[in-house]
Formats: C-alpha cells, structure tokens, sequence
C-alpha cells in the first residue's frame, strides 16, 4: 500500500532549483480552485453541520494567500481540503489542475509529496534532534543518506538554524521550533506550503520573524503559500491576497491593500477593528452631534480617510490648507497613515475651527469644507463638534 512519505520526485541540488522547476510548469495555471465548495458533517446522532457553503476561490501560482475569520469559521476546514485531508461535500477542487475529489489514495499521496504543511503547535519528534526531524519524510521514504544529508543542510541554512542541527526541540525557541516544522515541510521541495496558524503560538517579535522567513521563501522559491489566521496583522505583513471567511461563507476578497483600505463586509471591518485608528474614548465622550450647536463657532471633527486607490500619496499640506477658514487652525488629532503593496492608506481625525455669523452659514461653511477636503482624500465625514 501506498504512504505518504513514498520516495519523492525532489531536487538534490538545492531550493533553488527546485523553484526553478516550479517557474517553469504552467505559469498561468491557478495553483488552487476551490469551486463552489460546500462541507457538511454529521455527528453520531445523524445533526448537520454546515461547515463551508458556496466557496468559489482561485489561489494564484507563486502567490501567499491568505485566509482569515474568526474561530470556527471553516477556515481549517477549507485548508484540509486541500491536501485531501477533507472531502468536499459539494463542488470541486482543483490543484494544479488535478481534481483532489477524484484521487485514488496513490493519487493522494502523490499529491500530498507536492505539498508541504506548517502547523500551529511545531508537531516535532522530542527523541530526535533538529536535523532528525528535517530528515525524517525522505529517510522514511527510502531516500539515499547522502543525498538526505545534502538537502537538509541545505534547509538549515535557509530557515537559519545551521548551528542548531544537532539540537533537541526542549531546547528551542518557539520561533526556532516553527524554523525545524518549515524546513521539514519544504524538504520534499513541495509545490504548495499550507500554514495552519502557523504564527498564533509566538510573541509578537518572533512572528515578524517567521512572517519574514515565510515571505523570503515564498520569493526565493516561487512557492504559493495559502495561510490561514485569525490576524489581520499577519495578513498585512505577509499575504498579496486574503479571503475572509464568516460562518463557511466567503464575505470579501481581493488584493489585501484593497480589503484593507476599503472593507466593504461587517466581518471584514471587526476583524481590521485592532488597526484601525479608532477615535480615543476621551475625544469620543467630548464629541457632540451638529444638530446640537447652539452657536456660530465651533470646532468640528472630521474623519478623513485614505484607501489606497489614489497612486498618490496623501497630501497632508494640501489638506490642511483646505481645511483652513480664514487662517484658522487646523489640528490633527489622531490617526496615520501605513503603506500596504505600495499603496498608501489610513484614517486621520482632524480638527478644524469654523467662525460664522449664525446656525445656518455654519452648516453652509462645512458643506464647503467637505467639498474642498474631499479633493485631497476618499472619503470624509463630519463626526460632530467639540
């Protein structure tokens, strides 16, 4: 019978070649389609679960695309489906080309040799030591030593744990650990690299590492990687395109400095809810509705944001002169603007001091500031007035 770890068709040579490979097989063909995919389970007692519903995704050759939604909502799921580990109830799905649903199981194991797996919790052997664990699929497998040894000398040195081969897992960093469980994942030079939350077990400082080591590799070996994550700080760091998923559907995709920018679904919006530049509470309790302003002057908040579609950056100068009335001042008071994919975007709270003879010129007076303000950014509203 046929196992996972049959004798893989890998590259002796080094990584790099094996991403040459890869460059040159079909480069317009999607590496993942997830087509009108539905999974339902069913418990001992015979209920329903309906797990994903309707997912229709194409995941690009040579891109990191990302999957984020909240807990349980199919996002691991939809990764097993990939490598077979899960049967779609409903739908297709295609990688590179093969239809998963109908391999035999030597089928699948000749899939699953062309795709590698980074999980959440490291999933390494305690008895063996770093270079043990690298090597254990090609030693099962059958793999000659020789030709072992060179291939995961040759990991060590990419994921940066040379010195470390002859280590115990006890011994390591989370962030060391995660380097053994992405170089035993490459070391069948696979097509694919799925990570299942492969960051939410390390501190912030050591996941801006693995998200770098992950996006140098996605680079260096033309490798598609599909994570997924309940981070949006991860998708931003690392990923050219997200899906967000929300109870089995998928709400919103695209290029992430688009969905970033300009989130069209409430999941979308809760989820970007931590990098927002929300008001501060203590500017919020002070704020109040126009409607309630018993004078002419008034100092107005307004929300300015910027979404990344210009191919400008923002004029900040520009703006405050157009939010300038009769040399009055202008204060930003919070917000700020990040680059994502080259695309500038963010949310800044302005403030800006109006001075009219009554009630009505006032409202005249910030119809036209919005009008001037609205040149310069994508979208601005009136919060209310301090």
């Amino acid at each position: 019978m046929a196992t996972l770890f049959d004798a893989p068709q890998f590259i002796e040579d080094s990584p790099a070649l094996a991403a040459d490979e890869r460059a040159h097989a079909a480069p317009t063909q999607a590496a993942v389609v997830f087509d009108n995919v539905g999974k339902v389970f069913a418990d001992s007692r015979g209920v329903s679960t309906t797990a994903l519903a309707d997912v229709t995704l194409n995941v690009a050759r040579g891109e990191v695309f990302g999957i984020i939604g909240r807990s349980g909502a199919g996002k691991s799921t939809l990764l097993r489906l990939v490598n077979g580990l899960e049967r779609p109830s409903s739908g297709a799905v295609r990688v590179n080309g093969v239809s998963v649903v109908e391999l035999d199981e030597r089928g699948l194991v000749t899939l699953r040799r062309r795709i590698g797996m980074v999980f959440q919790h490291f999933n390494l052997l305690s008895a063996k030591t770093v270079r043990e664990n690298i090597a254990l699929p090609l030693k099962i497998a059958g793999v000659p030593k020789p030709a072992i040894d060179k291939k995961v000398d040759a990991l060590l040195e990419l994921v940066g744990l040379a010195a470390k081969r002859d280590a115990y897992p006890a011994s390591l960093s989370g962030g060391q650990k995660q380097r053994v469980g992405i170089a035993r994942a490459l070391v069948t030079d696979p097509d694919i690299l799925l990570c299942d939350e492969a960051t939410s077990a390390l501190d912030p400082e050591t996941t801006q590492a693995i998200l770098a080591l992950l996006r140098d590799i996605n680079r260096r070996l033309n490798l598609t990687v599909v994570l997924i994550t309940h981070e949006m700080q991860v998708i931003r760091e690392v990923c050219d395109t997200v899906a967000v998923i929300e109870r089995g559907r998928v709400v919103e995709t695209g290029p992430v400095w688009r969905v970033f920018g300009a989130p069209q679904h409430d999941a979308t919006r809760a989820l970007l809810r931590t990098l927002v530049h929300d008001l501060p509470a203590d500017l919020a309790e002070r704020v109040k509705p126009l409607a309630d302003i018993a004078q002419g002057d008034a100092r107005v908040l307004l929300d300015v944001r910027f979404t990344g579609d210009d191919a400008r950056d923002p004029d900040l100068a520009g703006l405050a002169s157009a939010l300038s009335v009769e040399g009055s001042g202008v204060s930003f008071v919070h917000g700020g603007i990040d680059r994502i994919q080259g695309h500038a975007q963010g949310r800044l709270i302005v403030s800006a001091q109006l001075r009219a003879s009554g009630r009505s010129a006032l409202h005249a007076q910030i119809g036209a500031l919005l009008e001037r303000a609205r040149r310069h950014a994508n979208h601005v509203e009136v919060l209310g007035y301090v």
